[in-house]
């Protein structure tokens, strides 16, 4: 018997690093991308209909906490990259790992449908060779959750004469010089744009209903990823699964702390109080609180409706002229590329009005990863949400995949794997009433366990407090210490032995790195 074909759909960060851990395992794979160039959102492409960066960005995770497992950031970037930098990290990636003749470029995946014998997916494709169609073992879906982008229906909006956009078709401030822009939103998106206009835009409103937890990339002179290390994380986990309400509350308190010693925040500005960060992710600037106290950028209340013209109603009743409006009000699942596989399901929750006004999507996925119908032969990383280091995570998301595909690591039965969704669902459904969630959101704890144990990284039973755990103590309690105390690597899930291919470079790499942190470290 041949090796499997397996198709992965995107070469982004995490489509890279799927390619590279099949490889790994043996198996035959070749991944597709409609984009010119490897990268995904963080090679910037003018094309309105696909999300990039702007060349301005900055990455919102430090390079110790959003790299590779087995191929470290250079100590010569700085902490935070900039989106060319990142690119540049992700090409060199490739390289290393020859990956570019495993990548198929300018080709896009028109749908993904099952062969009619039932055992093969068959790839509609469109390039420049023209239209073809090839059929795969297996697919891995990686094209990201920034895909489908959302706009709420507001009351008036076809009435409204200026320019609407959502911010994934924003690709140069200078468009709107002179103009008075509304920015709805206040996630990272659409601090991230405001503050990209402020210098272009004659005025610039940021429009939005409720608060955010909002950090600054340093804080107290060190990266903020630096603040947690693997035992806080550990007790974190562990107090969540003894007594969740707890340790929410005092998970809380302390990013809500940690906003206000950033930050002087004029009640004015409606940031906070914010929503729990449990449900809706931090905004991450080093700018946009400045502009506001500038007066660059003015926070006004929600969107009522569009009137004609260039005006627009607030929900405190006031009234606003603009010349263009751009949603940053973020993406939703996408299963186009599966016709007749749609994963989704809308739910309805009420909200703090008990009026049942907000709808949020949930994917029936197992783990968030697999198709119960086909868990042998389709995945999806484009339907998981992580707040730090999407990277690292996207890395071991994909040893476990290969793990499972390869027969090293068994799933649940069908029937198994449709009780822990619909058990999630519940979870999903409880966060959402009064408050929103955002797509793809995992229970964390549970969620990276259960992927190192997929994978067979080891962490778990090294650095837990099983046997195991403390026989590695036992024999490096220096190396150990630093492991649990120092810099959360992500190289350390390259370290133990186990079923994914071992680095033997992770403990050089974890050195290096806590030891290079030391110049933030020192400061404190």
């Amino acid at each position: 018997m041949g090796k499997s074909t397996i198709a992965v759909i995107g070469s982004g960060p995490v489509g890279l690093a799927t390619l590279k851990n099949l490889l790994e395992e043996d198996f035959d794979v070749t991944a597709f991308d409609k984009r010119p160039s490897v990268g995904g959102v963080w090679e910037f492409n003018e094309n309105i209909n696909y999300t990039s960066t702007l060349p301005m960005t900055i990455s919102n995770v430090s390079k110790y906490k959003s790299c590779f497992t087995d191929f470290p950031i250079p100590d010569d970037l700085p902490a935070y990259l900039n989106a060319s930098q990142v690119a540049e990290y992700l090409k060199s990636y490739a390289i290393n790992f020859d990956l570019y003749r495993h990548i198929r470029l300018n080709t896009e995946v028109r749908q993904v449908v099952r062969a009619a014998d039932n055992t093969k997916w068959q790839l509609h494709l469109s390039s420049e060779r023209g239209d073809e169609i090839i059929e795969y073992d297996k697919v891995v879906f990686c094209s990201g959750i920034t895909a489908l982008s959302y706009v709420p229906e507001i009351k008036g909006m076809q009435q409204f004469k200026g320019r609407v956009l959502h911010s994934q078709a924003f690709k140069r401030p200078t468009d709107f010089a002179g103009m008075k822009v509304l920015v709805v939103g206040l996630g990272n998106s659409a601090v991230d744009t405001s503050t990209a206009l402020v210098g272009h835009a004659e005025k610039v409103y940021v429009s939005h209903r409720h608060g955010i937890n909002i950090y600054p990339r340093y804080c107290k002179g060190k990266p903020l990823d630096l603040h947690i290390r693997r035992r806080d994380e550990s007790i974190k986990h562990a107090l969540t699964a003894i007594a969740p309400a707890i340790s929410r509350k005092l998970h809380e308190s302390f990013v809500q702390k940690l906003t206000k010693e950033s930050f002087n925040l004029d009640p004015v500005w409606r940031i906070h109080p914010p929503p729990s960060i449990l449900t809706h992710q931090p905004t991450i600037t080093d700018s946009f609180i400045e502009c506001l106290h500038d007066g660059l950028i003015s926070s006004v209340a929600g969107i009522r409706c569009f009137r004609n013209g260039d005006t627009v109603e607030l929900e405190d009743g006031s009234i606003i002229s603009v010349d263009a409006v751009i949603f940053c009000t973020g993406y939703r699942p996408d299963f186009k590329l599966t016709p007749g596989l749609d994963f989704t399901c809308v739910s309805r929750v009420s909200n703090h009005n008990n009026d049942l006004a907000y709808e949020f999507p949930f994917t029936r996925l197992y783990q968030n990863v697999f198709a119960p119908d086909y868990p042998d032969s389709i995945a999806f990383l484009n339907n998981w949400a992580f707040t730090v280091g999407a990277i690292p995570i996207g890395d071991l998301a994909a040893m476990a995949i290969a793990q499972v595909w390869k027969g090293a690591f068994v799933l649940p039965s069908k029937e198994d794997m449709n009780r822990e969704i619909d058990s999630h669902y519940r979870w999903v459904r409880s966060l959402a009433k009064g408050d929103g969630v955002y797509p793809g959101i995992v229970q964390e704890g549970p969620w990276l366990r259960w992927l190192h144990r997929a994978a067979g990284t080891g962490v778990n039973e090294n650095l837990g407090y099983g046997l195991q755990g403390w026989i590695f103590w036992l024999r490096n309690p220096h190396f150990c210490n630093l492991l649990m105390g120092g810099v959360a690597s992500v190289h350390t899930f390259r370290l133990f032995d186990g079923r994914r291919k071992k680095w033997d470079g992770a403990k050089e790499a974890i050195l290096r790195a806590n030891e290079n942190a030391k110049l933030y470290i020192n400061k404190v």
